[in-house]
């Protein structure tokens, strides 16, 4: 969820909330102010009452005409002093209505010729009932109107205010490393943002002169590096070939060729990890990975057969991918170079191609591998066999990362190592 829609969410609960409390307390103030103006006019009632019995009533007869001229008057004789005032409220039947309605009800004790009576006052509620609904519909209506109001106008206002770091993010996610121009983020007038996009424009320059000293320096290496090895090599082969050169001289320079044809194809590796770490744009085309599979295939025949190795392959026809072709290549030769070099005498390599998954097994050792340090590089351990730089699977899993692949290492029994590759 978006930081605004999550603020939104977050408001909009409380004030929900908020608002939902906010009737019910409206509606139960209301209500006890109203009932508290009825209480009042029954006490005055009462006053009048006590006045009319010590004035004009004479017997008990005119109490009995005086509730049948008004029901809300009543008089029960009691036996002895009855309790203290009090207020209820009593359903009754009204005969206008034809239905049962609330009363408000006034009990208190009153002495008429001596004798002890409970006078009940009362007034209907029906229509008052009628009132405080109306006045909750009101506060409620009140209430609702505020909330969508408070709500649109912290939206507005939210995305207004939060305009610039949307345009900021935007700017990040198209930026990149290698692009030649800088990066223009909006001005604003919020101090905040000003000091983000502040901050966020110096790590982005010193990025950039950090990125371009690093390639700059990377490809001059490789390049000083390559011509050297390469009039090395040169050098060797015509050494060998010179006429007179004994066999101890012989043994001397075949060890000589072999770290000269190792440092060549470590600076390419490292050259090439190099590119794939600062992320240089690698053009992306339609590649055809079965027949790119088939192709180092069938360039690393003699190999698999010099190492007695069976071959067993189930492949689609064709498998379109977007990627690299280069990087393709080099991702398949590494896989299928790491089953030959790891694998054991007369065991088997099999190349398995779905639409989903390219799987490489081997055979290999009867146990499984540390998979946590199979793709880093330099790796150390009687796993490495000799001769090998340790960059190959940490050059697939960069290769992998780059083109939108997962690879992952998985062992089953026995003794059969596997490369998945998951599109």
């Amino acid at each position: 969820m978006k930081l605004l829609a999550r603020t939104t969410v977050i408001f909009l609960i409380y004030a929900s909330v908020v608002a939902a409390a906010g009737t019910f307390v409206y509606f139960h103030f209301i209500r006890k102010i109203y009932y508290g103006y009825v209480d009042r006019t029954l006490s005055r009632r009462k006053l009048r009452v006590d006045n009319d019995l010590r004035l004009y009533l004479r017997s008990p007869a005119d109490l009995e005409f005086w509730h049948r001229l008004d029901h809300n008057v009543e008089f029960v004789p009691l036996a002895a002093p009855g309790p203290p005032a009090a207020f209820s409220v009593r359903m009754m039947y009204n005969q206008l209505v034809k239905k049962t309605v609330p009363y408000r009800q006034l009990a208190a004790p009153v002495m008429f010729q001596g004798r002890p009576y409970r006078l009940e006052l009362r007034t209907t509620m029906l229509d008052s009932q009628e009132l405080l609904a109306r006045i909750g519909q009101a506060g409620a209506l009140l209430f609702g109107a505020l909330l969508v109001g408070l709500l649109v106008l912290q939206h507005v206002l939210a995305r207004r205010l939060w305009a610039p770091f949307y345009q900021t993010l935007g700017e990040l996610q198209r930026y990149k490393l290698d692009q030649p121009e800088p990066v223009h983020l909006a001005p604003t007038r919020i101090p905040e943002f000003k000091a983000l996009n502040a901050a966020i424009g110096r790590v982005l320059s010193r990025n950039q002169r950090i990125y371009h000293r690093q390639k700059e320096f990377t490809e001059n290496a490789a390049h000083e590096l390559q011509t050297p090895l390469a009039i090395l090599r040169t050098k060797l082969d015509m050494l060998v070939q010179a006429p007179g050169l004994t066999e101890e001289q012989a043994g001397h320079i075949e060890p000589l060729l072999d770290v000269t044809q190792r440092l060549t194809h470590l600076s390419r590796s490292l050259l090439l990890l190099a590119h794939l770490d600062q992320q240089l744009f690698f053009p992306t085309e339609t590649v055809d990975l079965a027949a790119a599979i088939r192709a180092q295939l069938g360039q690393l025949r003699e190999q698999l057969a010099g190492a007695g190795l069976i071959l067993a392959t189930d492949l689609v026809p064709t498998l379109p991918v977007a990627a690299n072709r280069s990087l393709i290549d080099i991702l398949v030769s590494n896989l299928l170079s790491n089953a030959i070099r790891h694998n054991v005498p007369g065991g088997e390599v099999r190349v398995v191609l779905t639409p989903e998954l390219l799987t490489v097994e081997n055979t290999g050792r009867p146990r499984a591998l540390p998979a946590d340090q199979l793709f880093v590089r330099f790796r150390p351990g009687p796993e490495r066999p000799p001769g090998s730089v340790g960059l190959g699977l940490a050059i697939a899993r960069q290769i992998c990362e780059t083109s939108g692949f997962l690879l992952s290492y998985h062992y089953e029994e026995p003794g059969r190592h596997q490369m998945r590759v998951r599109m």
